[in-house]
């Protein structure tokens, strides 16, 4: 997993944003999409042998969130609360079905977690990706430890584990200040803070 692709995205995401635009923009989600056609597999999100079908369904995705990206994309993780649940869980379906089989919807909502959260960290930059090592090692915040283990969550999973990770930030406003530094002197100031990547990092090497 290279760290960089991250950092080079979120940049050139920041040099898009400023403008009129946004990265999944008609004028944008192409290119996004080849970024995160060539970063994704690298990240281990899908399996070799079932990438390209995966990244086949991942491209009609990003048309079909695209308006509901641009309703939260300025939201970080702090105002987690305030994201409509109706454009987080089309977000959701549309990500997680990307690893079902014929990329249909699962009826049940149950997907794979990191075929919705590597995804959605590129492109909003405040969920953790919540691979087996950052699952392993982040708190369990009353939920059972079987949910936050598997492979496969739930979105109501997803969205309280969120939230509990919204509440410990709001709860260590050394940690907030430390996340705004390392964001202005990566980015610059007055841009979105991407709270679940380093939030992430800090759980994958802890």
């Amino acid at each position: 997993m290279d760290p960089y692709d991250f950092h080079r995205f979120w940049k050139w995401k920041i040099e898009v944003e400023a403008g009129k635009g946004n990265i999944l923009d008609d004028n944008h989600r192409k290119e996004t999409f080849n970024i995160l056609r060539k970063a994704l597999p690298k990240w281990k999100t899908y399996r070799p042998f079932k990438s390209a079908k995966c990244l086949k369904v991942l491209e009609v995705s990003l048309e079909k969130i695209a308006e509901a990206y641009d309703q939260i994309r300025n939201y970080e993780l702090l105002e987690f609360s305030k994201v409509p649940a109706e454009l987080l869980k089309l977000i959701w379906h549309e990500l997680g079905r990307a690893k079902e089989r014929k990329g249909v919807v699962n009826s049940e909502g149950y997907y794979y977690i990191v075929a919705v959260s590597k995804p959605l960290l590129f492109l909003w930059g405040q969920t953790l990706a919540f691979d087996s090592i950052v699952r392993s090692n982040i708190p369990r915040f009353g939920i059972y430890s079987y949910l936050i283990a598997n492979t496969r969550w739930s979105f109501e999973t997803w969205v309280k584990t969120m939230g509990n990770f919204a509440d410990l930030l709001h709860n260590q406003p050394d940690a907030i200040e430390v996340f705004k530094k390392e964001a202005e002197i990566k980015y610059g100031k007055d841009y979105v803070v991407p709270y679940g990547r380093f939030l992430d990092i800090y759980y994958y090497v802890e």
